[in-house]
């Protein structure tokens, strides 16, 4: 399991990186202290699940959030917001409207940060294996859809080639008689 945190605060991510070794001994961490670097950072290791601080200089989370799910190598990435100042429901339904999938408070309760992350794992992943399912699903329509276009050309040589041959038939039967 790969998690991403984007939070400003190195001292956020180490007591994070904590919680994750205690209670999530098998998950890997990246972390990011910027927005811009996390958005960069989800594209190119493509995590299970980040987790995304609300108040950051330069770009916040909700922006960072819109951005994070406008693009297609992204989009699929459970985001849960967190934040230690706005929690409450206003911010939180910002929160989902630009995307977020799940809202923590911090401090960050173990039991409930680690069954966000889970859960959000989970739903990755069976959203992941239906994306798969799918575009298998899609390939072979496609391939099938090939082959019976082929068939069908090759049926309509055919059909033309017997056409020719009674029409020399006919021609030759006439002939004779």
């Amino acid at each position: 399991m790969k998690l991403l945190a984007i939070d400003d605060n190195q001292d956020n991510l180490l007591t994070l990186s904590a919680l994750l070794k205690a209670f999530l001994p098998q998950a890997q961490l990246i972390t990011s202290q910027s927005a811009q670097d996390g958005i960069r950072r989800a594209g190119m290791e493509a995590p299970d699940t980040i987790l995304l601080d609300i108040q950051m200089p330069g770009m916040d989370g909700f922006e960072a959030t819109r951005r994070l799910k406008a693009s297609p190598a992204t989009q699929h990435i459970p985001v849960i917001l967190v934040t230690a100042h706005r929690s409450d429901s206003s911010c939180r339904v910002m929160g989902l409207e630009c995307g977020a999938d799940a809202f923590l408070s911090k401090p960050f309760d173990e039991a409930e940060l680690v069954a966000q992350i889970k859960a959000m794992v989970r739903i990755k992943q069976s959203e992941d294996a239906l994306r798969q399912e799918r575009d298998s699903l899609e390939a072979l329509v496609q391939r099938r859809t090939a082959q019976l276009l082929e068939a069908n050309t090759e049926l309509q040589e055919n059909l033309e080639r017997l056409v020719q041959s009674e029409t020399r038939y006919s021609r030759s039967a006439r002939g004779t008689s």
